[in-house]
């Protein structure tokens, strides 16, 4: 009886070291929206030292999307099982209020697209602030803040690093000295009025991304005066820099891209992570990912028409 006490007492144990609880917080009102986070905590030390954390953006091409997407929790446990909070956020998703008139040209297509670029990463400041401000309560190391996101979401995490790496936040929306320890994208780009440039080190990144994605530009694509840098543009400007970027480039992959990472190549993702959040991540990587039965001569070169019709 004394054993099988012992052994409850451990599964017990095991479980609550496993599971993760979970909080929903309003953090802003824009405009008369309610903005909210998702925030997951890993069961396994809520009172140990300070933990890491995720903030991630959702994907939707800025015209919706939900943070409590189901594609996203094997994503979310899997950090929160190994000790890492992760917030799922709220954000402004602009292009689902743009006249559909403006949308039809080039020209009100890219202007629209850097408005709800724009609004977006405004949000996610707003999201990173509160947790900053709630961090000493939740226990987390705000040196250890990670950006992360898919597709739109994605975009957004990127912008809000190139913003912030570029001095263009405002000052007092964050601590003097803060930014995120690192940026973890799923089919993201970055939107520049030029070539990507950084006036300040950005922190490291990593980087999926498949270079058939007609949704998402894989290299860049220059619109209206404004230019959508992909992962493969963003992998290039990091290296010019000397900053640790991993790059993972799956061939012939459209923007499935945006998803599949968070469901098979966590293990990676967490080593990731695990680098960056104790100071190991130094090096860069650029790796291809073949997929079986993908013709030789699938397409990569999309029109500006393409991507259009792909995202709206």
């Amino acid at each position: 009886m004394k054993r099988l006490s012992l052994l409850l007492g451990l599964l017990i144990y095991v479980v609550s070291m496993r599971g993760a609880t979970s909080a929903t917080y309003d953090f802003a009102v824009v405009n008369g929206d309610t903005l909210r986070m998702d925030v997951y905590m890993p069961g396994c030390c809520l009172d140990g030292p300070a933990k890491p954390a995720v903030i991630f953006a959702f994907g939707g091409g800025f015209k919706g999307g939900e943070r409590d997407n189901e594609s996203y929790k094997k994503y979310f446990d899997f950090l929160c099982s190994r000790g890492v909070a992760v917030i799922s956020t709220d954000y402004r998703t602009s292009l689902a209020k743009a006249n559909p008139g403006e949308l039809g040209s080039v020209e009100g297509f890219a202007k629209a697209v850097q408005g709800a670029v724009t609004d977006a990463v405004t949000d996610f400041y707003k999201a990173t602030a509160f947790v900053l401000a709630h961090a000493g309560d939740w226990g987390i190391d705000p040196a250890k803040i990670i950006a992360s996101g898919s597709s739109a979401g994605a975009i957004t995490a990127l912008q809000a690093e190139y913003v912030l790496a570029n001095g263009g936040v405002p000052a007092g929306v964050f601590p003097e000295g803060f930014n995120y320890a690192a940026v973890v994208s799923f089919a993201g780009a970055i939107c520049t009025e030029g070539d990507i440039a950084w006036k300040s080190k950005p922190c490291p990144m990593m980087l999926f991304h498949g270079d058939a994605d007609r949704n998402v530009p894989y290299d860049e694509l220059g619109v209206g005066g404004v230019a959508l840098c992909g992962s493969r543009a963003i992998a290039t400007s990091l290296a010019g820099v000397g900053v640790a970027c991993e790059f993972y480039t799956f061939a012939g992959s459209d923007h499935s891209i945006a998803i599949s990472p968070m469901q098979d190549r966590l293990y990676t993702i967490f080593g990731f992570v695990n680098r960056v959040c104790s100071g190991k991540e130094r090096s860069s990587l650029n790796a291809f990912d073949f997929v079986p039965g993908v013709a030789s001569d699938y397409q990569t070169e999309f029109t500006i028409a393409d991507y259009i019709k792909a995202n709206m």
